[in-house]
């Protein structure tokens, strides 16, 4: 997408959309992350990122081990649900942290809304404490599994070579199948709009609102709040966003964005 006069220009494969005001709701997640040394694997290693990974029979049976690199809550999932079948190895580079799904008979997440958790934003003391902290795993069945044996948690995945994956401690482990749960990277390379990022890329905005007159963000984390980037919330700053743009006059306000977090109970 480019900017022509005072039109954005998206070219698709159904042609050109021109178009005075652009949401960009592609959230932060577009492009899969694997390490680099991933390619030193063999051939014969089946890899699957979680974008990827439908069910067990993804992975093939034969000789080595499961390895699971990534203890966030999809890592960790399918680390649980491949440990049905057979013992998995679950590489992790922090401790994790359990919470139960429910509280008292109801979702913890009634509880979040209920205390108004999610309607944090970034510069409250609260915001800044949720930061800083490594999201927990939901549910304690990871936790029983390894108890069991049937998950065996290993450090931090740091090389690999032909069918070794060697671990930050000095450990390794030969492997049949890796399932790779470490994250997504942003990638707008898409939007060729001078001005547009910072120097580690980043969007440049304020509270969704661009600097480039008629462009705006839905969904980015901690965008406006802590739930921005959640389904859950999300469509709060959504609206504020699509009002905003709705008003007369094309000039930006350095001030909007603080407009719009007000709108949503900011």
């Amino acid at each position: 997408m480019s900017l022509q006069g005072r039109e954005f220009v998206a070219k698709t494969n159904q042609g050109a959309i021109r178009a005075k005001r652009v949401v960009v709701a592609t959230g932060p997640f577009q492009r899969p992350h694997i390490p680099s040394f991933a390619s030193q694997l063999d051939p014969d290693v089946t890899q699957v990122h979680t974008n990827r990974y439908r069910n067990p029979q993804d992975l093939p049976d034969g000789n080595g081990e499961i390895l699971v690199v990534g203890g966030g809550n999809s890592g960790v999932q399918i680390a649980y649900e491949l440990s049905r079948k057979e013992r998995v190895r679950l590489s992790v580079s922090v401790p994790s942290s359990y919470l139960p799904r429910r509280l008292l008979g109801r979702s913890l997440f009634w509880w979040y809304d209920l205390i108004r958790l999610f309607e944090r934003t970034p510069d409250s003391r609260l915001g800044r404490k949720l930061k800083a902290k490594r999201d927990p795993l939901y549910g304690f069945e990871l936790k029983k599994a390894i108890a069991e044996g049937e998950v065996v948690v290993v450090p931090k995945a740091v090389r690999a070579e032909g069918r070794t994956v060697h671990f930050e401690d000095g450990s390794s482990s030969e492997v049949r199948a890796i399932v790779w749960g470490t994250g997504f990277r942003s990638d707008y390379n898409w939007i060729d709009i001078p001005g547009i990022r910072d120097a580690r890329g980043q969007m440049i905005h304020d509270r969704g609102i661009a600097s480039v007159p008629g462009l705006a963000f839905v969904g980015l984390p901690w965008q406006t709040t802590r739930g921005s980037a959640l389904i859950g919330w999300v469509h709060r700053e959504a609206q504020a966003i699509v009002n905003f743009l709705s008003r007369p006059g094309d000039s930006f306000d350095p001030t909007v964005g603080h407009q719009v977090m007000s709108e949503i109970g900011g």
